[in-house]
């Protein structure tokens, strides 16, 4: 097997259904996966610096997409 072919458990992704539902963009969606991949079943501590640079995006837009997770109710 390819080293570069990672196991199929490691490329496995679920979305909730509230999610998927919701509508999410490509800049909202990357911070959820972002968060949800950071927590794990706890909490997530990152600066937003470090959030908008790991997902090349401006600091604004990932404030913005923080506000609509957490008016959506989702990030919990």
């Amino acid at each position: 097997m390819n080293a570069a072919v990672k196991e199929k458990s490691e490329l496995s992704l679920f979305v909730r259904r509230e999610i998927d539902d919701y509508g999410l963009d490509t800049c909202e969606f990357r911070i959820y996966a972002r968060i949800t991949h950071r927590a794990g079943n706890g909490e997530a501590w990152e600066s937003l610096n470090n959030m908008a640079s790991a997902c090349r995006m401006t600091l604004s837009r990932v404030r913005l997409a923080l506000q609509i997770l957490n008016l959506a109710e989702i990030t919990q």
